[in-house]
């Protein structure tokens, strides 16, 4: 069987280059004065090379917002209890949208998804929905063993616990640290 035609364009060193000179790009000189071109040059390809693979530097950015710079999440287990995990799910992710290249990652794409409503379901598939998914697990899982009231609204918990760390990392611009997260899950839960 044929590789696909896709296969056969995409060469792997390129690729890496390309993710790297976005990376740099990215935490160097930030989202404004990012472009294709700067990433080309940097990465020692052709324009052409990443629009075959990319439609814009958005989609570009998402790829290495998804697969280099969004921290995975393991899935609740429930031998700690919920406040544990949910502290050190949201430092990590707070942490990680405190970098530059990730902050500036996250501009890029939801500036460009704002008018762009396919984007946006392209990054809420890849990066919002996948997480939200876990936590969300995470309080179903702790309900069901009766450790968090079966009543409580997690659509709202999750968008309070979330919403504030991307509010004090992108809005204010601040440093998240352990007490803040543990201050945090500790109001909203209680």
């Amino acid at each position: 069987m044929a590789p696909s035609s896709e296969a056969t364009r995409r060469n792997p060193e390129s690729h890496q280059a390309i993710l790297d000179a976005t990376l740099k790009l990215l935490g160097s000189s930030g989202y404004v004065d990012f472009s294709i071109e700067k990433v080309a040059s940097e990465a020692g390809v052709g324009k052409q090379t990443i629009y075959r693979w990319w439609n814009s530097r958005a989609d570009l950015v998402l790829e290495v917002w998804q697969k280099r710079l969004m921290p995975p999440l393991a899935p609740y287990n429930g031998k700690i209890d919920l406040r544990t995990y949910l502290e050190r799910s949201l430092h990590t992710f707070g942490k990680q949208l405190g970098r530059t290249d990730c902050r500036q990652a996250a501009v890029c794409v939801l500036a460009e998804a704002h008018r762009d409503p396919e984007l946006y379901q392209r990054m809420e598939a890849v990066v919002y929905a996948p997480r939200i998914a876990l936590i969300t697990d995470s309080f179903r899982q702790a309900q069901e063993d009766g450790k968090f009231p079966a009543d409580a609204d997690t659509n709202l918990i999750i968008d309070s616990l979330y919403g504030a760390v991307w509010y004090k990392v992108l809005i204010r611009f601040e440093t998240l640290n352990r007490k803040y997260i543990k201050d945090l899950v500790a109001q909203i839960l209680n």
